[in-house]
């Protein structure tokens, strides 16, 4: 057991199972393209072994685990994804069968700044809510007064509500907006007042808000991740402590190190080493 224990928390085993999630991402790649029959059946063979290894890694942790393995959130991410993935290619349940590149999703329970970035946008879920709601209302009243004003001079852009909304949705996106408003303007001077301001509370306000609450919500993911290390080497997690300040510097750093090491060019790679 304490063997078994030592395997799954091992960075190396982590480093493994990244490795096959991998693989495996290059072969469901490989097997979209036209193959001749021994090469396709190579490639099905190496990912029933990718398959089974992830199968191993899950049984290894429930029996390390037991049941505090289902108390985790990403175990059991980690469990439906797998489960889709060896259930039999027969009747229906051979659509289920073709979400087998689910699998390609567990780098984000292995990687821990993958798993941080998710916990990120769950915390800015209920904030994000509120905003969300803010912009449906925004839309609600745009998509009134758009078609109120311009359903019968320009159908094509305001010819009904969906329509509408469309329409202000790419005009959120600023993709295009310019020649939606310089065809509704040739009949109606004055629009670029609705216009402006659509884009002004939507686009320039309501989703900087939104990013602004992600961002704030990853930074406070980030440093929960460090208070969880802290108090793995029993730190006292004082949010002012040097201890913390300095744990988030070094962790900054290994990461900006890390950046740079994946950009240095092979030739300088070789000369610093």
């Amino acid at each position: 057991m304490n063997i078994a224990a030592r395997l799954v928390n091992s960075t190396h085993f982590q480093r493994f199972i990244i490795a096959v999630i991998l693989v495996n991402a290059v072969i469901l790649g490989l097997l979209t393209l036209d193959l001749s029959p021994g090469t396709r059946s190579l490639l099905l063979l190496i990912d029933q072994a990718c398959l089974a290894i992830f199968v191993a890694e899950l049984a290894l942790k429930l029996v390390v685990f037991r049941r505090d393995f289902f108390r985790d959130g990403w175990n059991i991410f980690d469990f439906i994804v797998v489960g889709i993935a060896v259930m039999p290619d027969a009747g229906g349940l051979g659509v289920l069968r073709t979400l087998r590149v689910l699998r390609l999703m567990r780098l984000i329970s292995v990687v821990p700044s993958m798993r941080r970035v998710i916990t990120g946008m769950f915390l800015a879920i209920p904030g994000g809510a509120s905003v969300a709601a803010v912009l449906a209302i925004l839309y609600y009243v745009g998509a009134i007064i758009g078609f109120s004003f311009f359903h019968q001079s320009v159908p094509e852009h305001f010819g009904s509500i969906g329509t509408t909304f469309f329409t202000l949705f790419k005009m959120m996106t600023l993709e295009g907006w310019p020649d939606i408003a310089g065809q509704v303007m040739e009949q109606h001077p004055h629009a670029w007042i609705f216009f402006v301001a659509f884009i002004i509370l939507t686009t320039f306000t309501t989703l900087n808000l939104l990013f602004g609450i992600i961002v704030d919500a990853m930074q406070n993911a980030k440093e929960e991740d460090v208070r969880e290390q802290m108090a793995e080497h029993g730190i006292p997690p004082d949010e002012e402590s040097p201890e913390m300040r300095l744990v988030m510097m070094e962790r900054d750093i290994r990461e900006i190190r890390a950046l740079l090491e994946s950009m240095a060019l092979p030739g300088q790679r070789t000369a610093a080493e």
